[in-house]
């Protein structure tokens, strides 16, 4: 490409309006339409672009004057720099991809293009570079390869993933390979616990169980879920042909479900059901010893579950099995066990006692992981019984109309701001959130009543955020209209479980969002399947960043996850490991009492350690810090004990030419330190 006239001496400044003339923008702007950094022939640079800045973390201020070689370290392949270097030293175009890294140290991978701009002479007068991050398309091709084999709920390898197990440990001729135990597994009542408090509910219930079977697995054995509540377990090797090693390993598991399951603050009792059959004796087929394990299973469930033995083999006796739990039961806050399926009266009461004073706004902080602040306060509906007992919304929300939900949200909403008018009296300002269904939003009179609301209370609209909930039927066109409406108003819009439900990518690129939450079901695979589940984590985050939004990440229980979402980028948090849910009065002071702390900095926990070390890991890049002050090494210290092979593996990442085998080496061992510890 060539220019009519020649450009301002070598040192004229470097900024916009008088370094680089308007025909070089419009010549820039036809070369390409995403122009990242302009600089000159000696490459050093005269403007960055926001899209370098979004992408790197450094202000255009920070780089004019210096050479592109400010992001390159040490994982930067010298093959790649050096055909760059190259290609700019003939003045030809250079395409490719190169890891660069960004101020904060963390590395990505960037899809790089310069071209040289000449003057009417033909002389290499300067270059234009465009860059974009391909980081998100790294991680979501590993997401999509982990869709394909895995539940997306609980995380357990799918019936895909089962057939191509059983190809590998299944003898096709009946003798040559090591006996095999193939074990249908089936939740019993778990219907009748799914019926009576809501499908949200039981999807916690399988996620907790499949995350302690997990933990419990040894490395022969193998369980996938089928649908529903039914599991298929393999058992290979030796206890897959010997009664007793196979006895011994189902008691192991059986122990899952020794503990009840906490759902929203409810304890739940249940048993479980299996069915057993061995390969070679029971057939050598998939398909035949599925069927006698679930003759085997109906045996098992017909004896009553728990009350007298759990598991039966194929073609014993019916006294096989060992008891473990008892019948399921539900108990409320107070402690005492209810019935499992509420009755219609109940939940007429409920709702009755909604709408007559029993609603409380219980609120919920979200905390900045990056500056320890408190972001803002979500609010969550309970209902208060006379008793002083607090009721779940499991329990009333998934029983209420259409017109009920939108009553709901405006007797919350006057709720919520009488609150923060009354935390202003008491010197504290802060942000709150409300569910908003789409139906609520669909009423032409809801802007103009959530609009009224706040200038009642005389609340700044910046102050509060709507998070849109989840919805199967939501007509998103329709409901562009009224969103707008309030986010010219002022009002925040948060799209709730972002990588989860029915269109959230659509729906992200339709609506006006400020703010996106991840979906909290994501994060119940970090023990379990913890370098997949941080790899959507990632891939979620990166999204967020290129929309702009605000990103928080809910379901935090632990620390773990806490510094994992801090580590990958996510600037906010919320979850139980935070802070639980208190009514409103509580707020001010828990506020006072609140030590805020940065997770992103140093990290103390085994998924903490994983998120840092799987960055660079998945880039190909060594750590960028000196040894002593890498967060790694800081976790191995703080572990104590003898370590020494782990720190001769760390070590090796910070040199240029850093090990991958000693890369994966540290991921196995941390694996192995996170399912210890689940």
């Amino acid at each position: 490409m060539s220019l009519r006239r020649p450009f301002p001496a070598a040192g004229a400044s470097p900024d916009v309006a008088g370094g680089i003339p308007p025909e070089l923008l419009v010549r820039a702007l036809e070369a390409t339409s995403e122009i990242s950094l302009i600089t000159d022939a000696a490459q050093n640079i005269l403007h960055a672009s926001r899209s370098f800045s979004a992408i790197t973390g450094y202000s255009e201020a920070e780089v004019l004057g210096s050479n592109c070689r400010i992001l390159q370290g040490a994982g930067t392949a010298p093959e790649a720099a050096g055909a760059i270097r190259d290609a700019l030293a003939r003045g030809e175009q250079f395409r490719g991809e190169i890891l660069n890294y960004r101020k904060d140290g963390s590395p990505f991978w960037n899809a790089l293009a310069i071209t040289p701009l000449r003057d009417e002479h033909g002389q290499v007068t300067h270059f234009v570079g465009v860059q974009r991050d391909i980081n998100a398309r790294v991680a979501l091709h590993e997401q999509l390869r982990f869709q394909t084999t895995h539940d997306q709920l609980t995380g357990l390898p799918n019936r895909a993933a089962l057939d191509g197990h059983l190809a590998k440990v299944l003898d096709p001729d009946g003798g040559s390979r090591p006996a095999v135990a193939v074990g249908l597994i089936d939740l019993d009542r778990f219907k009748e616990v799914n019926n009576a408090l809501g499908h949200e509910a039981g999807d916690i219930i399988l996620k907790s169980w499949a995350a302690r079977m997990q933990a419990r697995l040894q490395p022969a054995e193998f369980l996938a879920r089928m649908g529903g509540d039914e599991f298929v377990l393999v058992v290979a090797g030796a206890a897959g042909g010997d009664a007793a090693a196979l006895g011994s390993v189902l008691q192991r598991l059986g122990r899952s479900m020794a503990e009840p399951f906490d759902v929203s603050g409810e304890l739940i009792s249940l048993t479980m059901s299996a069915g057993l059959a061995c390969s070679p004796r029971d057939g050598i087929e998939m398909r035949t010893l599925l069927r006698a394990a679930d003759a085997a299973l109906n045996v098992a469930k017909a004896r009553g579950g728990g009350t007298q033995g759990w598991w039966q083999l194929a073609g014993d006796s019916a006294d096989a099995g060992v008891a473990v739990g008892s019948a399921a039961t539900v108990e409320p806050p107070g402690g005492t066990p209810a019935e499992a399926d509420p009755s219609g009266d109940s939940v007429a009461f409920y709702r009755e006692r909604l709408f007559e004073g029993g609603l409380e706004m219980f609120m919920q902080p979200t905390v900045d992981l990056d500056a320890g602040g408190v972001y803002l306060f979500e609010s969550l509906a309970r209902l208060r019984l006379g008793d002083g007992s607090v009721v779940p919304p499991a329990a009333f929300l998934p029983h209420l109309s259409t017109a009920e939900t939108a009553r709901l949200f405006r007797a919350g909403l006057e709720q919520v701001l009488a609150s923060l008018a009354a935390w202003d009296g008491l010197g504290l300002s802060a942000k709150v959130s409300v569910n908003i269904a789409p139906s609520t939003l669909l009423d032409p009179d809801c802007p103009p009543f959530v609009e009224e609301a706040l200038r009642r209370h005389a609340v700044a609209p910046e102050r509060l955020v709507l998070e849109l909930l989840e919805s199967e039927t939501a007509d998103w066109d329709l409901l562009r209209g009224p969103l707008n409406r309030l986010v010219t108003l002022g009002v925040g819009l948060a799209m709730d479980d972002l990588g989860a439900g029915y269109s959230s990518l659509k729906r992200l690129s339709m609506l006006p969002f400020t703010a996106v939450k991840i979906d909290r079901d994501l994060l119940t695979g970090l023990r379990t399947s913890p370098l997949e589940t941080l790899s959507l984590i990632a891939t979620l985050v990166q999204i967020g960043r290129d929309f702009d939004l605000t990103v928080v990440a809910e379901g935090l229980e632990d620390l773990g996850a806490t510094e994992a979402v801090a580590v990958l980028g996510a600037r906010y948090g919320q979850g139980y490991h935070l802070a639980r849910p208190m009514p409103a009065a509580e707020v001010p002071g828990w506020t006072a009492d609140f030590e805020p702390q940065e997770y992103h900095r140093r990290v103390r926990t085994a998924l903490g350690a994983l998120a840092f070390h799987w960055k660079f890991l998945r880039l190909g890049s060594p750590h960028p810090h000196a040894v002593g002050d890498c967060p790694f090494t800081g976790y191995l210290e703080s572990r104590g004990g003898r370590q020494e092979n782990v720190h001769r593996w760390h070590a090796q990442q910070h040199r240029a030419d850093s090990s991958s085998g000693a890369s994966r080496m540290i991921v196995d061992w941390l694996v192995r330190e996170i399912r210890r510890g689940a």
